[in-house]
């Protein structure tokens, strides 16, 4: 009784402490042994001065340098460090999905290794989730100076027709500093190339979202893996899955694979049974049509009708398959340090 006394008195005298959140920041690294100390440095420092708690997450995605060394050495030195490492190279989705799984806070904060973004925005982001926002996104408003009026186009073009599919309209997907609650990142199933429609798959819970823009800095070691001209490439082939999914998620009963080509399937036999249907009164009537192109249009839309409603079928299974075994980790973690 005296101990419960106590607690209350403590929590009285110190109302902040009960409102107190744990803030978990994850770092995907990927060779970043020359990066990731700075940003241990600077993340303990924002800890240190926060009336939050924090969790560092760091997950080593199959580095090729010490990265999961140096890992190692802060975790043993700090309690709030904590270090993933992944069996081998699964991608930054997946990495993301290590440190979301991993994640204990209320919110959840994906950071850079690479300092591009400022750790100081940290505090703001927390300060939008505490207004009531679900999702946060920054933008590096900098990030295309000179010399990179290419790439500024080609970001610019992808963003534009990544917009009118999933009706999202954010700047900068690319970022690395994102800010969720913790719900949100919790549902996301991220895997292959989908980290870079981040915005756009957590649109499907119709979250409150929000982006402001934040300064750029160019990384003082190693090279970023986004090329120019192949990732533009990259963005447009995954378009048409962005929107399917999307579409299917946003209307998983409406639309699923089996009926939108089942049905697309039918239209397309159907108009082509009531061509060959015609030229077979022709043909009874005694007339031509050898020679007719409405013949081969007629055997072409029977043919793509019925493949359209096979690639249903297989599509229907592999949604299902996917929902079903949604559970299983698209990563294999070899060894963590806590």
């Amino acid at each position: 009784m005296e101990k419960n006394k106590s607690l209350l008195v403590n929590k009285s005298l110190n109302p902040l402490a009960a409102n107190k959140k744990l803030i978990s920041i994850v770092i995907p690294c990927y060779n970043e042994e020359k990066n990731i100390d700075k940003t241990f440095d600077g993340l303990l420092e924002i800890a240190k001065n926060n009336d939050n708690k924090f969790e560092i997450i760091a997950v080593n995605d199959g580095s090729k340098d010490k990265t999961w060394e140096v890992i190692k050495e802060y975790a043993g030195k700090h309690e709030k460090i904590k270090g993933i490492n992944l069996m081998g190279n699964f991608g930054q989705s997946c990495a993301y999905m290590a440190g979301f799984d991993k994640a204990e806070g209320e919110y959840i904060i994906t950071v850079s290794a690479d300092l591009e973004t400022p750790l100081e925005n940290i505090n703001k982001v927390i300060s939008f989730l505490d207004e009531g926002y679900d999702f946060v996104n920054t933008n590096r408003a900098q990030r295309w100076g000179a010399g990179k009026s290419s790439r500024a186009k080609q970001s610019g073009l992808a963003n534009m027709l990544i917009g009118k599919i999933s009706k999202i309209y954010m700047k900068d997907r690319g970022s690395g500093m994102k800010g969720f609650r913790k719900d949100i990142a919790k549902n996301l199933k991220l895997y292959g190339e989908m980290h870079r429609f981040i915005p756009d798959y957590v649109s499907v819970y119709a979250p409150r979202m929000i982006e402001f823009d934040v300064d750029f800095k160019d990384r003082e070691y190693g090279e970023s893996y986004y090329k120019g001209h192949k990732r533009t490439v990259k963005v447009l082939l995954d378009l048409a899955t962005l929107y399917f999914m999307l579409y299917f998620a946003r209307k998983p009963f409406k639309a699923m694979p089996g009926r939108l080509f089942g049905f697309t399937g039918v239209i397309l036999s159907g108009v082509g049974g009531i061509f060959g249907l015609y030229l077979l009164i022709l043909k009874i009537m005694g007339q031509s049509i050898g020679n007719r192109p409405l013949l081969t249009l007629s055997v072409l839309l029977i043919i793509v009708g019925i493949q359209s409603m096979m690639f249903g079928m297989v599509g229907e299974l592999v949604m299902r398959s996917y929902f079903e075994s949604s559970g299983r980790k698209t990563y294999m973690v070899r060894d963590m340090v806590d």
